[in-house]
């Protein structure tokens, strides 16, 4: 026991060097990855005219990312494994230039949606991926740091890329192209610099890194070690696995309920009266996210906990927004959004610490399993917004999907917290 708790200040301070060296350009990538995703919505009102896109179309691309996104999930995780995180880095990085070159360039409905599906292609692969870096590469205790800081870099887009979208929209441009145009040319261009600049700066494994010395070396030997390849049936197998595949599904569709439906939210609140108000209003609840990740982070690494540190969360994510959901439109709706937020993020940022510390891969979760769990998350992004905007056509209001979104992240903290006794 001594030599295990001597090695705790040494893990500890590689562990804070690591998310400097490696996570925080990885939080970089994310950031440029989110903004690609989602600056289609600030350019949607004035595509429409110049190429007929109808707001039934944009929905359709919204979704055409999605479905691309869970069916590519699995391949990026073989190709990851087999060609390692440089060459893989270099080409799905470029592809999202590429992505935002063809949404620069559409004319049709039909290229609008091919460009959607291949931006949802190349970017299929990149959170499981950075999963499984992290694993690999990061001290088990300094993990969920680790992710709630590449996480965050999400929702941190979001607030920071409504006013870029804007500003580039507003842009005069020496090619007179329409203003949409240039604002995905402008933003297209930096991801074929990152992604060189990623092959050069990352490395395949713990030994080719010249800048670790020999006891960082063996500190991180455990997890870095490969792993035979796992078939996906082996992981379909393990009642652990699908576990944390359905709590983060049920987390993960309330996330993105939020994300795509959060302005609409606040413009039927009333409390905005221009868009500028109306977009930073919708912000609360993302710098909510922000700091629930970064709290629970902590406190889960602090305590060496996880489970608990994603099912409370979770439930309180859920009934926050049941009861923002019940509440008359206004302020008081609006903060509890934000804790519902804040509930969110807090179970995001640990969440990917759970499945190891369950003992699933014996403490080193598969690329496999990543891609699974992954997949499932994934598919709450077709089924959140799409639950939302049906039953708001429905009913004509947010409640009933709200309450729906409730119960499925109680649900979803419920089936996490009592895996087992045993502190994760």
């Amino acid at each position: 026991m001594t030599a295990v708790a001597d090695t705790k200040p040494a893990e500890d301070a590689l562990g804070a060097r690591m998310i400097r060296r490696l996570v925080l350009p990885l939080a970089l990538l994310t950031f440029v990855n989110a903004i690609d995703r989602v600056n289609v919505s600030f350019a949607a009102h004035a595509m429409g005219p110049d190429i007929g896109l109808s707001s039934t179309t944009f929905g359709l691309g919204v979704s055409a990312f999605f479905v691309a996104y869970l069916i590519f999930q699995y391949p990026h995780a073989a190709l990851l494994r087999r060609f390692g995180i440089r060459r893989w880095l270099l080409v799905t990085v470029m592809l999202w230039g590429v992505a935002g070159l063809l949404l620069a360039r559409v004319n049709t409905v039909g290229e609008f949606l091919a460009a959607r599906f291949l931006l949802g292609m190349a970017e299929a692969g990149f959170a499981p991926g950075v999963t499984w870096f992290i694993n690999r590469w990061l001290p088990v205790r300094s993990r969920a740091k680790a992710m709630a800081t590449v996480l965050a870099a999400v929702p941190f887009s979001l607030v920071i890329g409504g006013p870029l979208c804007g500003w580039m929209l507003g842009l005069a441009n020496p090619a007179d192209m329409a203003a949409w145009r240039w604002m995905f040319l402008l933003q297209a261009i930096p991801n074929f610099l990152l992604a060189v600049a990623a092959y050069f700066y990352f490395r395949d494994s713990v030994t080719d890194s010249q800048w670790l010395n020999d006891n960082e070396r063996a500190l991180l030997a455990p997890a870095a070690e490969a792993l035979p390849a796992e078939p996906i049936t082996v992981a379909l197998r393990d009642p652990r696995v699908w576990r944390c595949a359905i709590t983060w599904l049920f987390v993960m569709t309330g996330s993105y309920a939020l994300l795509f439906w959060l302005p609409q939210m606040v413009r039927q609140m009333n409390i905005g009266g221009t868009e500028f108000l109306i977009g930073t209003y919708a912000a609360l609840p993302q710098a909510g996210l922000v700091v629930g990740m970064l709290v629970n982070g902590w406190l889960s690494d602090r305590s060496g906990e996880r489970r608990w540190h994603v099912g409370v969360p979770a439930m309180l994510a859920g009934a926050a927004m049941l009861a923002g959901g019940l509440l008359p439109p206004g302020w008081a709706a609006l903060g509890l959004l934000t804790v519902a937020g804040f509930g969110i993020g807090a179970a995001q940022s640990v969440f990917w610490a759970v499945p190891a510390s369950m003992g699933i891969g014996n403490g080193r979760i598969s690329v496999a399993a990543i891609a699974f769990i992954s997949m499932l998350g994934t598919a709450g992004g077709i089924i959140g917004p799409t639950l939302i905007g049906m039953v708001r056509d429905a009913t004509g209001s947010f409640v009933p999907s709200l309450v729906i979104l409730s119960l499925l992240l109680v649900a979803g903290g419920l089936v996490i917290a009592p895996l087992t006794r045993k502190a994760a």
